[in-house]
């Protein structure tokens, strides 16, 4: 019998990730391991679609069902997060009619009780056949998994057409990297090779999932760099792109613009995180959250005196695109002597509507960390959301820095850009 444990998010190990990320990045693909799958004439192998035979059977499993797990069949099974069915496409129960509910976590698979052994395969691809029916995600992840945290993965919303129309994507499996608090997969034994999920609502159908040698299709990153090929500045039509320059008293932990005359605590305040989906291009964190979670800058070793912005501010630019089931994002900043849960600045709908619009932020640091802690700070600015409602907070974030400068009372708080 296929069991499967809690998926992206536990709080059990919350603990032991506040102050770190996961293991290595790269895929292994030792020698040994699970049974060769069978391979078509064109050196694919077929895991799910008309005339596929492996182990691996599609599956779907429901955060708010306390991560259960069930078949999919031609019989309709339905959770609270997520409900599927095998419907006929090409052929015989060869497609799957998927429907996340928005609800918590929602996850179509395929799952073997063998392991499965696809390291020739570490140099090529997956690709499947999917068709949005509602509006794609914003986030949306492919994985390959062994239950999390051992699990390699990929976005891939961005990539998702909203047109009713079937698409094939094609993903490098060498750029699939474990999200912080993940470890890398070993493709000599797999229980999982195909594994998408989401917190948000949507509808799709999918088939003809294999993994390929090589592909005349276009992927949706470069196998090389593994980068989309839209690494030109995006146009926000915003401020965000053209953020001020920072002065000789602030402090750039993550910046676009100017941070020649700034200090930069970049090296000090390293991004890590627990519990959460995270992508950043061109300068811009991309943030979903599956569950408890938080991101943060910091490390077990971070404790700079940071009392020079004691009376000074805190800047970022933010996009909320969803406050999932928290009534607010909760932001705070974390001494050595530990955190302080009551010290933070709510930063809710009145401030930022969770439209997709570009906001820039200033709050006084000391709104965010108690003044006897600042000598010795351990995270710079960590962004959570109420616990047990964070699944689904979902944000962009950008041009983080410190500035000594009192902030004109006129000007706290979070304005359009």
């Amino acid at each position: 019998m296929i069991t499967v444990k809690k998926g992206i998010h536990l709080s059990l190990i919350a603990a032991s990730l506040l102050a770190g990320c996961g293991g290595a990045e790269n895929i292994g693909s030792n020698p040994g391991g699970g049974t060769i799958p069978p391979v078509d004439n064109d050196s694919s192998s077929l895991f799910f679609g008309k005339g596929a035979a492996s182990s691996a059977v599609p599956m779907v499993q429901s955060e708010k069902d306390a991560w259960a797990v069930k078949a999919v069949t031609a019989t309709p099974v339905a959770m609270q997060s997520i409900s599927a069915v095998l419907i006929n496409n090409a052929g015989e129960n060869d497609t799957a009619d998927v429907q996340v509910s928005g609800d918590g976590d929602g996850t179509f698979m395929l799952k073997s009780d063998a392991a499965i052994n696809l390291s020739k395969y570490a140099a090529g691809f997956i690709d499947f056949e999917i068709r949005a029916k509602s509006p794609a995600p914003q986030s949306m992840s492919v994985s390959i998994d062994n239950e999390y945290p051992n699990r390699s993965s990929l976005p891939i919303a961005k990539y998702l057409k909203s047109d009713g129309n079937w698409q094939k994507l094609v993903v490098p499996v060498n750029c699939m990297k474990p999200f912080p608090g993940a470890t890398a997969i070993n493709l000599a034994a797999v229980h999982t090779p195909f594994h998408l999920g989401t917190t948000e609502q949507f509808a799709y159908e999918i088939t003809n999932v294999r993994y390929v040698l090589t592909t005349t299709d276009t992927p949706v990153v470069d196998p090389v760099t593994c980068k989309d090929g839209s690494e030109t500045t995006p146009d926000t039509g915003s401020g965000v792109n053209s953020a001020p320059a920072l002065t000789s008293a602030d402090a750039a932990l993550y910046y676009s613009g100017d941070v020649s005359q700034a200090t930069s605590l970049t090296a000090d305040y390293p991004l890590n995180s627990f519990g959460v989906e995270q992508a950043d291009e061109n300068s811009v964190l991309s943030v979903n959250y599956p569950g408890n979670g938080g991101l943060f800058f910091g490390a077990d070793n971070s404790a700079k005196d940071l009392s020079t912005y004691q009376d000074g501010s805190l800047v970022f630019d933010i996009k909320v695109n969803s406050y999932g089931a928290s009534p607010e994002l909760q932001i705070r900043a974390d001494g050595t002597a530990g955190p302080d849960y009551g010290t933070f600045v709510a930063l809710n709908a009145d401030k930022v509507p969770a439209d997709g619009t570009w906001y820039r932020c200033h709050f006084p640091y000391n709104a965010l960390i108690p003044a006897s802690n600042m000598s010795s700070v351990q995270k710079a600015l960590y962004i959570s959301g109420a616990w047990d409602s964070m699944s689904g907070m979902n944000f962009d974030l950008t041009n983080v820095a410190l500035m000594a400068a009192s902030t004109d009372a006129a000007d706290t708080g979070c304005k359009k850009i």
